[in-house]
């Protein structure tokens, strides 16, 4: 499994990193592209575990929304026009097909509208966050952060981990946890400093503090509900390393909460 790992992340992080510092379309088509796999991903998770889940409104709405949310942000569109229509249209649209089911079920009904919003609405946010002024070097911090405080909390978590995290991943501990969360701050904080100033010291200190905790607690979420169907991965699509969710479960919560603190703190 060593080498289909490696192979998938030499190909995988230079794409990346190229994909975000080229941002624009381009960077946008890729999280459509993530958006569209993780949303099939979780409608196979909930029918692996015999979950109810409405395909059709899931899809619809799911795959809509970030095309209305893409062209809302556009300077041209003077932004938040549709957004909110959107929203209304997501859930009214979702309880209306509902109703033409043979069998009606109010958790097939909250289970699509979490997908949608959970996948759609929150890794969205890499957009608007991508267009920033800062945004290039937000987003290259948020995802090396990221990447740094897994590998850390997994490091440190196996050689001293001993007080389990939570019952929902039982491997994860506090003490890989807070080695997790330390080396956040540090990596935020180490980044800023070749950003000319685009980030503050202050801003990046807040920024590592909030990838620490949200970016843990929604790694720990994704595996809620994998948890729930009974799966060890979201699918095996990226060889060695699980499926889409499995790679971006961090940044679910994270790529609203950076974006939204971003825009409240100018």
């Amino acid at each position: 499994m060593l080498l289909p790992r490696l192979l998938t992340a030499a190909i995988g992080i230079p794409l990346m990193l190229w994909l975000i510092f080229t941002g624009g379309t381009a960077f946008a088509v890729l999280i459509y592209i993530i958006i569209a796999l993780s949303l099939y991903e979780y409608s196979a998770l909930l029918r692996l575990g015999s979950k109810p889940v409405n395909r059709w409104a899931l899809y619809i709405f799911g795959l809509l929304m970030p095309l209305v949310l893409y062209f809302d942000n556009m300077p041209r569109a003077a932004g938040d026009h549709f957004a909110g229509a959107m929203i209304m249209l997501t859930v009214v649209g979702t309880l209306c097909l509902e109703l033409f089911q043979k069998e009606k079920y109010i958790e097939r009904m909250g289970l699509t509208l979490l997908g949608i919003f959970m996948l759609s609405w929150c890794l969205f946010q890499f957009i608007p966050l991508r267009d920033l002024p800062e945004g290039k070097n937000l987003t290259f911090l948020l995802i090396v952060t990221v990447w740094v405080m897994d590998t850390a909390a997994y490091f440190f978590g196996k050689k001293i981990g001993k007080n389990q995290l939570t019952p929902v991943s039982p491997k994860k501990t506090w003490e890989g946890a807070i080695a997790g969360f330390i080396f956040a701050i540090g990596t935020a904080l180490l980044i800023a400093r070749f950003t000319d100033g685009q980030i503050s010291y202050g801003k990046a200190a807040v920024i590592g503090v909030l990838i620490g905790i949200f970016g843990q607690m929604s790694d720990i979420a994704e595996s809620m509900i994998k948890r729930a169907v009974g799966a060890k991965d979201s699918s095996n699509m990226l060889p060695g390393h699980g499926g889409i969710m499995d790679r971006f479960d961090s940044y679910i919560f994270l790529a609203p909460v950076i974006y939204y603190f971003m825009v409240l703190v100018k």
